[in-house]
């Protein structure tokens, strides 16, 4: 997808106030005091703005108002708020961050995407499914609601942060593997919380994606797409991979990424009600 040149030249006024919401960070992980707003617009190629004087937003709005028709500047904005470099040692900050940014240029029309660890600045392509698009899922649940208890939620939660910095980072066969796991654990834990009767389910990722698919706990798109997961989660297996001559690439951990934290999302629609209490047969 080619990247517009032109795209940011008009932006609404009102999306231009919130992009100095998103610098500013009131009341998020990634807070800025004034010494760091000032400090954040010379590492977006402004220059020196000198000090922050007034109120943090307002000045900062300021800012962004004088530069509104210049299309560059707010793109080196956009793409500084992207930017990992910005919440070294933070990835929660910076996946929080990017995906506030996402939600509001939506309303504009576009998106930003990482790659290898920098961020794109691209138009939104509205025929884009919620698997194979650029913009990278974003998990609207808790993972401790999805599963049986929330110490192996928040264990799920951690795995998963670090999946995601794997291949923003460039290692999309470890980010691929874990995500692989990290769905047959979640898939085989909502299997055992649901069975009343009968057998243990089985283990074995294959048939808890066909499962799932069968109960619709998942949706269709998100379990084919989940079977070609399955294949590539076979790599943790060295000799698998030589012998099928396969390289993961960044375009198969994004869709990875988006079929996970998707299926995720479905999970956590499913009505209460039809929640059994959890066994300790396990």
């Amino acid at each position: 997808m080619p990247e517009d040149d032109d795209f940011l030249a008009a932006l609404d006024e009102n999306v231009v106030e919130s992009l100095a919401w998103l610098i500013c960070g009131d009341d998020t992980p990634y807070y800025r005091t004034g010494y760091q707003i000032v400090k954040f617009f010379r590492n977006a190629g402004w220059g020196d703005l000198g000090e922050l004087d007034g109120y943090r937003r307002a000045w900062t709005l300021e800012r962004l108002q004088e530069r509104r028709d210049d299309s560059q500047a707010l793109r080196n904005v956009v793409l500084r708020l992207a930017d990992p470099r910005e919440y070294l040692d933070d990835e929660e900050a910076h996946v929080a961050a990017v995906a506030d940014l996402n939600r509001l240029l939506a309303v504009e029309g576009y998106q930003v995407s990482q790659q290898r660890g920098r961020p794109r600045l691209l138009p939104a392509d509205p025929k884009d499914d919620r698997i194979t698009t650029e913009i990278p899922a974003e998990l609207t649940t808790n993972l401790a609601d999805i599963v049986s208890d929330p110490v192996f939620g928040a264990q799920l939660r951690k795995r998963l942060d670090e999946a995601y910095v794997c291949w923003q980072f460039g290692a999309p066969t470890a980010a691929i593997i874990m995500l692989g796991s990290l769905l047959e654990g979640v898939l085989y834990d909502v299997a055992l919380s649901r069975r009343t009767t009968g057998p243990k389910p089985s283990d074995r990722l294959e048939q808890l994606i066909a499962m799932a698919r069968e109960k619709q706990w998942i949706s269709r798109e998100v379990a084919e797409y989940a079977e070609v997961l399955r294949q590539h989660r076979n790599l943790v297996h060295p000799k698998k991979q030589w012998t099928q001559a396969y390289r993961p690439t960044d375009d198969a951990a994004r869709i990875a990424w988006n079929v996970v934290v998707g299926a995720f999302n479905d999970l956590a629609t499913l009505p209460q009600r039809d929640r059994p209490p959890v066994t300790t047969d396990r």
